[in-house]
């Protein structure tokens, strides 16, 4: 990576911020729209037996969704380029590899599955602590403003949280070894994940949610309960801390087996508004 090799001024800077910044907007708004376009408006009918809540949010919800999402993506490249500068000034280590025979296919997957534990652990435990009392109001209620969230959601944050969401990578890049390609794989697949949990859709099966094994994996309708009810289900791609630090809904099983059902006992029903949104 050339933005790498430069040497630390204004323009390595700039070059570098540019470079988030863009990776950032290119990634996320045509992901997110796309899903959008295709569950909420084109296929919305299809889709409909898969649908948590049978209600649309207003379109105003959804364009402040897509608005706020900036100021994410703009605090994301803020925390980039600060740890980018940190690390070219000497004041952080930094232990991204460029070169993937310099570790192995091995460990390569060792430290993808490193970072994806270490964030599933960071997000849950930052994500409680932005539900407390003193913290809520002024930080998190932004996100919970999508009662009913679409896919241009998962990234709607206030730039405080957004700044919680990011920093976890510096830390973990500036201590354990691992390769910018998977590091960059696992952001991508971080915002995928995030934008399916934000879908409003469930896909997996009756059972699912208390299946012996499945049931450790969290699903679509987990993260929509919690926009829904707001204080229990904090946990991000497993259902590991929520479960033995009891803060699921207790409800959380037999609500995922009732959306499920939604899909065997499906009959076709009028959609009241030709875009699929509430007037």
């Amino acid at each position: 990576m050339a933005i790498n090799a430069c040497d630390f001024g204004w323009e390595c800077v700039r070059n570098f911020g540019l470079f988030q910044l863009s990776m950032n907007f290119i990634r996320y708004y045509p992901l997110a729209g796309l899903a959008f376009f295709i569950f909420w408006v084109w296929k919305k009918g299809y889709f409909e037996k898969y649908r948590i809540q049978k209600n649309f949010p207003k379109w105003e919800k959804v364009v402040y969704e897509i608005k706020q999402s900036a100021v994410t993506m703009v605090m994301f490249s803020l925390v980039a380029v600060v740890s980018f500068s940190l690390q070219k000034l000497g004041y952080l280590p930094r232990a991204l590899y460029f070169d993937i025979s310099e570790r192995g296919w091995a460990y390569a997957i060792l430290s993808y599955i490193l970072i994806t534990v270490w964030h599933e652990t960071w997000f849950y435990w930052a994500h409680r602590l932005m539900h407390h009392k003193k913290v809520y109001s002024f930080v998190h209620a932004i996100h919970h403003k999508s009662v009913n969230p679409s896919p241009l959601a998962a990234y709607n944050f206030h730039w405080a949280e957004a700044f919680l969401e990011a920093i976890y990578v510096v830390p973990f890049i500036s201590l354990v070894p691992i390769h910018f390609g998977v590091f960059i794989f696992h952001t991508f697949y971080a915002m995928v994940m995030n934008i399916w949990w934000h879908l409003g859709y469930e896909f997996f099966p009756k059972g699912w949610a208390s299946h012996p094994i499945t049931k450790w994996i969290n699903t679509s309708t987990h993260h929509n309960l919690h926009h829904q009810k707001f204080h229990g289900n904090y946990s991000l791609y497993f259902n590991f801390w929520d479960r033995i630090m009891g803060t699921n809904f207790p409800n959380y099983e037999t609500y995922f087996d009732e959306v499920a059902e939604k899909k065997e006992d499906y009959s076709k029903t009028p959609v009241t508004s030709e875009i699929g949104f509430a007037k």
